[in-house]
This record gives structure tokens, sequence and C-alpha cells, in this order.
């Protein structure tokens, strides 16, 4: 009898470290999660919206070296940036700058929506798979039939 309730016991405390553990692997993820989501806050400057500095484009042209295209107080700026130092190349007139997120038609559609289309198109074309192959069979045996 003894034995039975020491088993039970060791049981029970081996249940309460797997959950344990469980629900510090959950802790972790949703703390790593969240901290994602702060630095890319941080990085994309939206915790400074109201920033008078943007990158509008940068272009790699050699081993850390960049040229770059900096909005500075509504002035638009080409810049040489390189490993040390950062030179001015010129400044640029806004009609010049093409905006990138108007000329690109950017669909903010959400993932679940792109994933239901391509489900409802695969089961689409299973479908008129699966129909074509029963009329092929249909045609089939109908030749056969008729020889």
């Amino acid at each position: 009898m003894i034995v039975v309730l020491t088993g039970f016991s060791s049981s029970l405390s081996s249940a309460w470290n797997i959950i344990s553990l469980i629900l510090i692997f959950i802790f972790v993820l949703a703390l790593a999660y969240f901290s994602t989501k702060i630095i890319a806050k941080y990085q994309s400057n939206t915790l400074n919206s109201k920033s008078n500095i943007k990158i509008i484009e940068s272009f790699r042209v050699g081993n850390n070296k960049y040229i770059a295209i900096a909005e500075i107080a509504g002035q638009y700026y080409a810049l040489a940036i390189g490993k040390d130092e950062i030179n001015l190349i010129g400044t640029l007139d806004k009609d010049n700058i093409i905006d990138r997120q108007s000329t690109y038609n950017v669909n903010k559609t959400s993932f679940k929506d792109i994933l239901s289309k391509v489900k409802n198109n695969n089961s689409n074309e299973q479908i008129n798979k699966e129909s074509s192959e029963l009329f092929e069979d249909d045609n089939k045996s109908r030749d056969k039939n008729e020889k």
C-alpha cells in the first residue's frame, strides 16, 4: 500500500514538473514576442512619429558604402555614407523623388485572406480535375461499349 502511494506522489510531482516547464516555455515565448514588437517599433521610428529625419531610400554601392536619400525638415538630401563619414552629395527637388509606397499598389490583405483564396483555388482545381477525370472515364467506357 505504501509503494502505491509513493508511486502516485512521484507521478504527481513529475506531472507538475511538466506543467511548470510548459508554462515557463509559454512565458518565454510571450516575452520574446513582445520584446521583438517593441524593438521593431523602436527601429522603425514609430515611437517617435514626429521625427524630422527620415531615410527615404538607401542603395549599397560597396563594402560599407551607401548612397541614401534623406528627408530632413522637409528638404531632400543625397548622402554618401561610408564607414566613418557621411558626405553631402547635394540637395534634391521634391518633384524628382519617387514615392515607392504610392507607385507600388500594396494591398493590405491579411494572411488569412490569402490562405483562404489559395485553399479555394486548390479545392476548385481538385474538383475540376476530378470532374474531368470522371468525364474522361465516361467517354472511354462509352467508346468501349460502342466498339
